[in-house]
């Protein structure tokens, strides 16, 4: 089977995902879970699976995706599969996995199933794979609004079904006598653990460029999404964390001074940084079609517009929103 070609790609708590839905996708018609997890998600589950040799122009994570397709995955049906690289998700999160070998448990029916692919000499790429897994954990985690307490192994699912008694510590890294996994990572789990925990702390930073992938065109990051919108210039748009576009002023509307504006209570202010104003309605002109911090001044004549000194002719700044 070729090398597959991604419906969409997106990124996720700075993971790069490449969505290939096997509900989409299922030329071979294996096996499907059925069950829902819509409004049931509980936690996050992760595995470790061994490293394989790739060709060329494609990843581990591609290339397990592949094999489920084919049918060579068995019965094994989890949501992502990461490596060094990137990471492709199999299963949309509303639908339940194949992974955590306790059946109607909460394992298989109740969390996302994460696939670390990895190996034991623990090199270079095995860690970059395992600093996308836990970041791509911890994106989720903040998505369904779970702590780090609902972070899980599979061998925790196989310690609930054998009846181990034990803290969520416990029985995430007890040994299993059925399989010990994630193999490569529970041997520091806490390790891991506090990993995941760092990136669901870090506070989010909304990013100012002219598209998500253009880096070196970032003019600024603010915990702010406000500062961030009024630092947004013309070309520019706001990325949250994801990369998703928040505002864009790549198409935004530009004015000409002395453009006739008409205001319903809306809020004028008596400078581009006031935090509180009045209330104003009625017909308006723009002093000179300038935007600063997201506002703009407007006076209340035509023959007023530019002329000096400002704070004669100026009747006040609005947002440029309420324009």
């Amino acid at each position: 089977m070729a090398i597959l070609k991604a419906d969409k790609t997106t990124n996720l708590g700075g993971v790069t995902v490449n969505e290939y839905l096997l509900t989409k996708h299922n030329p071979n018609h294996i096996a499907m879970p059925s069950e829902s997890m819509e409004g049931k998600i509980i936690g996050v589950t992760i595995h470790n699976t061994s490293d394989i040799t790739t060709a060329k122009g494609t990843t581990p994570a591609e290339q397990y995706t592949r094999a489920t397709v084919n049918g060579n995955m068995k019965d094994v049906r989890v949501h992502y599969y990461v490596d060094e690289t990137c990471a492709w998700q199999n299963l949309p999160h509303e639908l339940s996995g194949w992974h955590a070998a306790d059946g109607d448990g909460n394992g298989n029916r109740r969390t996302i199933a994460i696939e670390c692919i990895m190996s034991s000499a623990y090199n270079a790429d095995d860690q970059k794979a395992e600093d996308n897994a836990a970041r791509l954990a911890a994106a989720l985690l903040k998505q369904y609004g779970l702590g780090i307490e609902c972070l899980f192994t599979h061998t925790h699912w196989l310690n609930v079904r054998d009846g181990v008694k034990g803290d969520v510590d416990t029985l995430n890294t007890k040994r299993n006598p059925y399989k010990y996994c994630p193999a490569y990572i529970l041997p520091h789990w806490a390790e891991f653990k506090a990993k995941v925990q760092a990136y669901l702390a870090d506070d989010e930073l909304y990013r100012v460029r002219k598209t998500w992938d253009d880096a070196k065109s970032q003019t600024g990051a603010f915990k702010s999404l406000d500062n961030a919108k009024k630092s947004c210039a013309t070309g520019y748009s706001v990325f949250d964390e994801d990369g998703k576009a928040v505002h864009s002023n790549a198409t935004e509307k530009t004015y000409a001074r002395g453009t006739k504006v008409t205001l319903k209570d809306v809020t004028l202010y008596a400078s581009s940084t006031a935090k509180t104003g009045v209330k104003r309605s009625g017909t308006f002109y723009l002093y000179d079609g300038k935007v600063v911090n997201g506002r703009m001044r407007i006076t209340n004549s035509p023959n007023n517009c530019g002329n000096t000194p400002i704070g004669k002719y100026v009747t006040g700044w609005v947002e440029k929103k309420d324009i």
